[in-house]
């Protein structure tokens, strides 16, 4: 359809993306609806809405009117992790997407936001689906740079089916905007010299976010290593991809993904960081504090404000955000100062019906499926109730607004339980702030998520622990009845099983 034959096509670069990171495992499916909750922008909407922001966009559309680049913007929607989307949902967005391209014609390339671990009914690789449908539409001369997530499933489809794919560098992620400004640079080269060298590596190994930290051991090391090939002059960009375990699929997995000047230098530097992660492969395995030993762990001795780390109920894992085990123990165990954010858009009805002032005596979470605890009972006075909202402060998409929809906020006790509609995850300081709770004045704050939180609670946080929960993003990975993943893969098998070990 746009099939170009010089180096430069005519016409505006296309700006677009569909961001989906996908908990097959869970119980809640993806719809429309979803992204249209989260984030959904058409056309000129999108360049005022991300404009200014800290997300790939925001980086893209800076970097594209520093460079004097025309954009044509079709479409962005992201949904907040979950369950596996529905195809009905899929097939709307991506006519839509097909669509608004078609308007667009003729265009100059195509800068498009993608996770890489989207999987769809019918659909295991959604990514790869997506691009190789811009591909054909675009023709094979029409160049196209996609950014992914730091936990990107990254497929060879998606691989043969763009220019150039551009990883993110960081976890907690805060380079989004630095990645899309990236892509934009790559575009330009591309459309100025011609293809790139490519090389990609799949490996054996699903970790867990809880050690892939991009500021500690070991992927400080091998990113550290990449950076240095990166500055060498027949590197241009690679990307460490560390894989989402959640998403039971044949490409799940850790990738190297190395763009240059020549084959062999490509080549060279895509073995040698693969290499390096393999051999860090035990490295990845997670420490953890038993549920046993919470009680204890929370006493007057704590270093507080001290974070509790609920990852197997991780909402920027794809669950439900609606785990009880934590608050169970919290209450339990008489602790004070303590925040817990339970979503439950019940619970949060059934407290704007109480009032502010009023006494709210209900269960609250444990209802989407049993994986994350039963329903927990709390009664205790309604300290806050409206819809909330708040605009990101930090370093994780600085500017976006995130919707928490009706909360209200229970005080059970010594327990401040956050109570919201829609899932939130723990990213941004302002999610507490929202509602007229101070992080830095509690004594403990529960957070649903793997890593992520530290974007936002690391720097007030006196200590740490990460709790063995359950849930369908446990961190011992052997918990999951996976049926389509590749094997042998490290940790589920062990060494004895790859013969290069």
């Amino acid at each position: 359809m746009m099939e170009a034959q010089g180096a430069i096509m005519p016409g505006a670069v296309a700006i677009a993306g569909f961001y989906h990171e996908t908990n097959t495992f869970s119980a809640l499916p993806t719809t429309f609806r979803d992204f249209e909750d989260y984030q959904f922008a058409v056309g000129s909407d999108l360049l005022d809405r991300y404009e200014g922001t800290g997300t790939e966009l925001g980086g893209m559309i800076l970097a594209a009117r520093e460079r004097d680049v025309d954009l044509a913007p079709l479409l962005f929607a992201a949904a907040v992790p979950s369950g596996t989307i529905t195809r009905g949902c899929l097939d709307r967005i991506l006519d839509m997407l097909m669509r608004a391209l078609h308007d667009a014609d003729p265009v100059a390339g195509l800068l498009l936001v993608l996770h890489g671990a989207a999987v769809a009914e019918g659909v295991e690789d959604a990514d790869g689906h997506l691009l190789a449908r811009f591909r054909e539409a675009l023709g094979a001369d029409c160049p196209i740079v996609v950014t992914t997530d730091y936990h990107a499933n990254l497929s060879s489809w998606m691989v043969a089916s763009a220019d150039a794919i551009v990883g993110y560098d960081s976890f907690p992620h805060v380079d989004m905007a630095d990645r899309g400004a990236e892509a934009v640079s790559i575009l330009q080269r591309l459309r100025n010299g011609g293809p790139l060298a490519a090389a990609f590596r799949k490996l054996p190994l699903a970790t867990v976010p809880q050690r892939q930290p991009t500021a500690e051991e070991p992927v400080v090391r091998i990113l550290a290593r990449l950076h240095e090939l990166e500055n060498t002059p027949e590197i241009v960009c690679g990307t460490l991809a560390m894989g989402f375990p959640y998403a039971d699929t044949g490409d799940l997995g850790a990738s190297v993904l190395v763009y240059g000047e020549s084959d062999d230098a490509v080549n060279a530097a895509a073995d040698e960081i693969a290499g390096l992660l393999w051999s860090h492969r035990r490295d990845f395995l997670p420490e953890l504090t038993p549920m046993e030993d919470l009680a204890g762990a929370i006493g007057p001795e704590a270093e507080v404000p001290l974070i509790l780390a609920d990852p197997a109920d991780n909402i920027g894992g794809g669950s439900a955000g609606d785990g009880t085990v934590v608050l169970r123990e919290l209450l339990r165990a008489g602790a004070s100062g303590a925040v817990v954010v339970i979503n439950d858009p019940a619970a949060a009805s059934d407290a704007a019906e109480v009032g502010v002032g009023g006494r709210f005596s209900g269960m609250v979470g444990g209802k989407v499926d049993r994986a994350h605890g039963e329903p927990v009972h709390i009664e205790g006075s309604v300290v806050y109730s409206g819809e909330a909202r708040f605009r990101h402060s930090g370093s994780y998409m600085t500017g976006f607004v995130t919707s928490m929809g009706l909360t209200a906020v229970v005080a059970a006790e010594g327990v401040q339980v956050v109570i919201t509609s829609l899932r939130t995850m723990p990213f941004d300081i302002e999610q507490l702030r929202a509602v007229g709770i101070e992080p830095a004045e509690q004594r403990i704050i529960v957070v649903k998520s793997a890593t992520a939180w530290r974007a936002a609670y690391g720097p007030l946080a006196a200590s740490t622990l990460t709790l063995d929960t359950p849930g369908i993003c446990p961190s011992n990975l052997a918990r999951l009845p996976y049926r389509n993943r590749p094997r042998p893969l490290y940790p589920l098998e062990t060494d004895d099983s790859f013969p290069d070990s």
